[in-house]
């Protein structure tokens, strides 16, 4: 941690210059630390930042607007975007990517704000997505931003923060179905385009990629009739998937993944008989899984949950 006791950073971490402290606030929030600590690193580099007309800080006044649910520092950061000079093509993807995320948080943070209102609306699945142009467009910025990342930029970075964003997104809020939907389907894009599913070993994308394939197949089965053609359309889409986590069966964590996908893939699922061969392979995956890892109560109760439902 950064801090103790009273949430005062210390004169050390003050005295970093500003790229620093953010790049602290960065690495505690995607470690899990303190929301006090990781909000007041985020404003001291804001603040540090403060009157520069750069992408840096652009980028800080993002990153503060989506772990604080701000609309106006999101406002503020595209702002500060127009105004940087683009020195090359990264900078101008960096640029659209502000953009794209700036008009994404802003949708789903005006939805949120109009859900409290109308509590019942949540749970309709028809319930339209408003300010579907802004997210249309945002979603479209984030998508050209990463077709012009140069490769040299650290593309797979830029990727994992981007399927990140979309997960905390999709996390965080009570979005409406559609909403959800929407975005789940952009990222399950972004990862089946720009994650190496041919990978030998897995990468922080590899799992974000996962967990969003999970939740997209669970949002798909909620909207789906028994569409045989529908069905086999998200079989295939999981595909390379379904495909890298098969060769990952000594990973604990991917055996975990890998049976949860499979039996939310089993619910979309027009096939009886590849209903039950789906549902099978769970088992029989978190079998072998317990074999290497005893001791994973995780592991445990899915099965014990399972082979209850089997």
């Amino acid at each position: 941690g950064c801090a103790g006791g009273e949430i005062a950073l210390d004169s050390e971490i003050m005295a970093l210059p500003a790229e620093k402290i953010l790049a602290l606030a960065e690495q505690e929030e995607a470690e899990g630390a303190d929301r006090s600590v990781v909000t007041k690193l985020y404003e001291a580099s804001v603040e540090k930042f403060a009157g520069q007309s750069t992408l840096a800080f652009s980028w800080a006044l993002l990153r503060f607007a989506e772990f604080v649910d701000y609309e106006e520092y999101a406002a503020d950061a595209v702002a500060v975007a127009r105004k940087a000079k683009s020195a090359d093509q990264g900078d101008a993807a960096r640029a659209l990517l502000i953009n794209g995320r700036a008009q994404v948080l802003r949708v789903c943070l005006r939805q949120d704000n109009r859900c409290d209102q109308q509590e019942e609306d949540t749970d309709r699945l028809d319930a339209e997505v408003s300010g579907k142009k802004e997210l249309e467009q945002g979603l479209a910025d984030i998508v050209a931003s990463l077709r012009d990342t140069p490769s040299d930029k650290n593309m797979s970075a830029v990727v994992e923060t981007t399927l990140a964003f979309f997960s905390t997104r999709c996390q965080r809020h009570s979005l409406i179905h559609n909403l959800r939907l929407v975005l789940l389907d952009s990222a399950l894009d972004i990862a089946l385009k720009y994650v190496d599913w041919s990978a030998k070993e897995g990468t922080g994308s590899h799992v974000l990629a996962c967990k969003i394939a999970i939740w997209w197949t669970m949002a798909m089965a909620d909207s789906m009739l028994e569409d045989e053609v529908q069905s086999c359309a998200v079989e295939e889409r999981l595909g390379p998937i379904v495909s890298y986590l098969e060769s990952q069966s000594s990973d604990i964590p991917s055996c975990k993944l890998h049976a949860q996908l499979l039996i939310v893939l089993s619910s979309v699922l027009a096939d009886e008989d590849k209903v039950v061969e789906a549902f099978d392979a769970a088992i029989r995956i978190l079998q072998a899984a317990h074999q290497i890892a005893p001791e994973d109560q995780d592991i445990i109760s899915q099965l014990e949950d399972l082979e209850a439902g089997s």
